[in-house]
């Protein structure tokens, strides 16, 4: 009997991805100590697991791929073969056809599952099992019988899984769903539910199953989900037995079909011990969050204007409910980095591999969380700063022991989090960008001009590998030139409201440093006055705010500064750089920012507050107009832009009016 599954579909998508990552993982650890019985044992685990949850899915090839590599795994077990290179291409090899299976799955695709032999288990022995026999209660032989008089049959099964059995749990939801799918009801389960549900229970589970399916559909239904090692059906023998005091599944005599499907419902329920949400759904929930936190801010606008504080604590009430429930959207949205970082030891394996250079791979940080989306954008950026620090960055084994290095280059993946912002930085200890090499080539392709090149700082001829289709190679390699890639490493960074540095120091290596936001929807912002416009300041770069004299600002050599905490901080005069009009005050009032470990001085004609407000894009007719990152409505209705303090001091050190040095 042909059962659908595909409602089960996505659950096995998203749990194969994570053991095929898993097994990868293992892989490279047993690659690397290959008299690891512990990754042995580990490996052998998770392709059981695929192996099982494969067959039941009805995906029989994947199934016997497990099972192939299972046996070659076996043989080192045994101690009939080693672990060699060899061993560890073939099994990286069986994981990538793994995982184009569930890539074509994903896709709608089939797995062409293989001829089933029909083979049905029967008349086999029963397992023991230790666990004392629960005595079925009155109560159900009065629903066995009520259920007779209306023309169904009551049988009793008993499943035995097999030795060491992985997820008996899940097993044991799987042949739930499967007795029940066409109508059929289980009116005991023994062990209990509950039991079932915390793995509470050997090997054997009973039930009594009220149905009209035959013996042999019933048979063949459950025998087919993995790893059950005998099933058992016969008439349910309606003698009652004498009552004892034993816990059991609680059921009322005479329930209507309504009542029972209900405690099936919860049953199943219960068995399910994660929830998985689509993306979508949580993308939904955001905006939904979002537009509250707009008319909460509205709210606040209108009463403040009619001057309304019998509303005030109600007010306050309503903002610590919108604060809580957006720090709970947030964090289910948050998943640590490491969901991205742990590709990258395979990739780095691979291409140094193919390349003949020895890298080590060093990541730290994995735990640092970072919103879904973001995720899953920076992942290709961040792969291609990997293969281009391997390719163009670690010199050859030989090259580097000329040099005095370890023969072993290492590329180094780190994050962590700074306020409402989290780093990731991607450096290498290779040969660096070579700074004459870009500037000629620069000048070949008409980017600079010969007389800028001498006033160019470092920084600046770093930057211009960032600019689209830039590489300093000549000939292009299968993997990368140095530069390719990097202007799409910008343009996806910046798509997400982030910002990338780079750094490098030649001989000795580069660091590229991309600054992120932990969410795409919503941050708290100092709103300021400048030229009678609103604009926000995310808080997560300010470094304070201070109101000093006008005659407390210096000039030193064109540049406006002022001494904040005993610390020369270099300014902008965000009114002289928006161009209006600059109104004489006694007293300037100072947002001090931070940006590449330095601080710097904004300078603003008035203080607002602080508030929660949610990002909207600027669309592409503003897409060059770097110092704003976005807008966002405030509660009046009016708009405010939000200003992007790193690309505004990147900008305005580029030869604005108030020209800084940095």
């Amino acid at each position: 009997m042909a059962i659908d599954m595909s409602q089960y579909l996505g659950i096995f998508v998203e749990e194969s991805k994570e053991n095929i990552q898993s097994l990868n993982d293992s892989i490279l650890e047993l690659e690397s100590n290959p008299e690891s019985k512990n990754a042995i044992d580990e490996i052998f685990r998770l392709m059981h697991t695929l192996k099982g949850t494969s067959a039941t899915m009805g995906f029989q090839r994947m199934s016997k791929l497990c099972h192939t590599l299972e046996s070659k795994l076996d043989e080192v077990r045994s101690g009939k073969k080693r672990v060699d290179e060899s061993l560890i291409d073939e099994l990286l090899s069986g994981l990538d056809r793994l995982n184009e299976a569930i890539e074509n799955i994903e896709k709608g695709g089939d797995d062409s599952p293989v001829e089933k032999d029909g083979k049905v288990i029967d008349n086999a022995q029963p397992v023991e099992n230790p666990k004392s026999e629960a005595v079925i209660p009155d109560s159900v032989f009065d629903v066995a019988k009520n259920a007779i008089q209306n023309g169904f049959d009551v049988q009793q099964i008993t499943i035995d899984l097999i030795k060491d059995a992985t997820m008996k749990s899940a097993r044991m939801y799987i042949v739930f769903k499967r007795i029940e799918e066409d109508g059929s009801q289980i009116i005991y389960s023994d062990p209990s539910v509950e039991d079932i549900e915390k793995e509470n229970f050997d090997r054997r589970v009973k039930l009594v199953v009220i149905t009209k399916r035959s013996l042999a559909e019933m048979r063949e239904s459950i025998s087919n989900v993995s790893e059950i090692e005998n099933v058992s059906i016969e008439k349910f023998q309606m003698k009652k037995e004498e009552k004892k005091e034993v816990p059991t599944s609680k059921i009322e005599p005479e329930k209507s079909d309504t009542q029972i499907q209900n405690e099936n419902e919860k049953r199943r329920a219960k068995l399910a011990k994660s929830v998985r949400v689509d993306v979508e759904k949580l993308d939904s929930l955001m905006n939904l969050m979002a537009e509250l936190v707009i008319s909460r801010s509205r709210i606040e606008e209108t009463l403040k204007q009619y001057r309304i504080k019998e509303m005030d604590e109600s007010l306050s009430q309503l903002s610590r409910i919108t604060l809580d429930l957006q720090s709970t959207v947030m964090k289910i949205r948050m998943i640590p980095v490491s969901f991205v970082f742990e590709r990258f030891p395979r990739t780095v394996r691979d291409l140094s591999k193919s390349m003949n250079k020895k890298v080590e791979l060093i990541i730290e940080g994995e735990e640092t969380e970072l919103d879904r989306t973001v995720a899953d954008e920076i992942g290709e950026p961040l792969t291609h700063l990997i293969r281009n620090a391997i390719d163009h960055g670690i010199e050859s084994e030989e090259e580097r022991i000329n040099l005095g290095k370890p023969p072993v280059g290492t590329i180094k993946l780190s994050a962590h989090q700074e306020g409402d912002s989290v780093i990731i930085e991607v450096s290498d200890d290779g040969r660096g960008f070579d700074k004459d090499k870009i500037l000629k080539k620069a000048i070949e392709k008409g980017i600079v001009q010969e007389y800028e090149a001498a006033k160019m700082t470092t920084e600046e001829i770093l930057n211009i590998t960032f600019l689209p289709g830039f590489s300093t190679n000549d000939v292009s390699t299968e993997v990368s030139g140095r530069g390719v890639g990097m202007d799409v490493v910008k343009n996806v960074v910046e798509s997400l409201n982030g910002s990338v540095y780079l750094e490098s120091v030649e001989k000795k290596g580069s660091k590229v440093t991309i600054r992120l936001p932990l969410t795409l929807s919503i941050i708290q912002v100092l709103l300021v006055e400048i030229c009678k416009q609103i604009y926000a300041i995310p808080i997560s770069v300010i470094d304070s705010t201070l109101s000093i004299k006008s005659e407390e600002l210096k000039d030193l050599e064109g540049m406006k500064t002022a001494i904040v905490r005993n610390e020369l901080v270099p300014l902008i005069d965000m009114r002289e750089y928006f161009g209006g009009e600059i109104v004489s005050n006694s007293r300037a009032e100072l947002v001090v920012a931070k940006y590449k470990g330095k601080k710097y001085g904004l300078i603003v004609d008035r203080l607002i507050r602080q508030q929660d407000i949610v990002i909207k894009a600027l669309g592409k007719f503003f897409k060059d107009t770097r110092e704003f990152s976005g807008g966002a409505i405030l509660g009046n209705g009016s708009i405010a832009l939000i200003i992007d303090v790193p690309s505004l001091v990147e900008k305005a050190s580029q030869g604005s009016k108030t020209a800084l040095t940095i």
